[in-house]
């Protein structure tokens, strides 16, 4: 296995060191105070992060646990998902606040399934963060079906190489 080259991304003031084989793409409405990147690292490999009001989130969500545990649970409470394993959850430091990691693998039942069928196996990976400096919230996350054996390492670089000021 060779060793992934990275690169430092930056936009509005927060910065993320993703693989230089990604090609990058903005979500079209995308501002400073709410929006989306995608990493597509190959056709079938993407990650994203996502930003945005961080007033408006704790609202729904006072705390970065609450936040993460709702994404976990709009995964889970899926009619297509079942057999739903989390394989780790882990409390971070990134740029001094608390965020919160999960590894999530699931089973999800293909559109149109057909008897006898096999669910199609994906993993999920996140990271939630609740910045007060810039008084936004930020989370980065995957999920795909098949993911590359360095995976786990690719997204672990990129968070670990996440500052949100």
């Amino acid at each position: 296995m060779s060793e992934e080259e990275f690169e430092k991304f930056c936009a509005y003031g927060f910065s993320i060191e993703y693989p230089t084989v990604c090609y990058i793409e903005f979500r079209p409405k995308s501002k400073r105070e709410a929006g989306d990147v995608i990493f597509h690292y190959s056709p079938n490999v993407k990650i994203y992060l996502t930003w945005g009001d961080l007033e408006k989130a704790r609202k729904i969500f006072p705390t970065v646990e609450e936040q993460a545990e709702h994404s976990v649970d709009v995964m889970v409470k899926s009619r297509r998902v079942r057999n739903v394993e989390r394989v780790k959850e882990d409390l971070l430091t990134i740029c001094m606040h608390r965020a919160v990691f999960n590894h999530i693998r699931l089973d999800e039942v293909p559109r149109g399934y057909i008897f006898g069928q096999e669910n199609i196996k994906h993993e999920a990976y996140s990271v939630h963060l609740h910045c007060e400096n810039t008084s936004r919230f930020f989370v980065i996350y995957s999920l795909l079906a098949g993911p590359p054996k360095n995976f786990p390492s690719i997204m672990m670089s990129m968070i670990n190489s996440f500052k949100c000021h």
